[in-house]
């Protein structure tokens, strides 16, 4: 069985994501459908994140926000 979801997105991620999802999938036909369950998955699926195992793998002299800003930039 096959549902149809709607929902408007702003033009500029709507770009971004046919973009992205074309890098990954191909440039071919299905390539927007298979991105977009693969994102629903992971949302659906995404559990707890044990932050606690992460704690101090990450050798940085920068502050956690500035390394999300810079990791941000990359997507932008």
């Amino acid at each position: 069985m096959v549902e149809i979801i709607k929902a408007e997105v702003s033009e500029a991620l709507t770009k971004k994501f046919r973009k992205r999802a074309m890098e990954i999938y191909g440039y071919r036909k299905g390539a927007l459908k298979a991105a977009f369950e693969d994102m629903v998955k992971r949302f659906v699926f995404s559990g707890e994140v044990d932050w606690k195992i992460l704690k101090g793998c990450i050798r940085s002299e920068l502050k956690s926000v500035e390394l999300q800003h810079r990791i941000w930039r990359r997507f932008d």
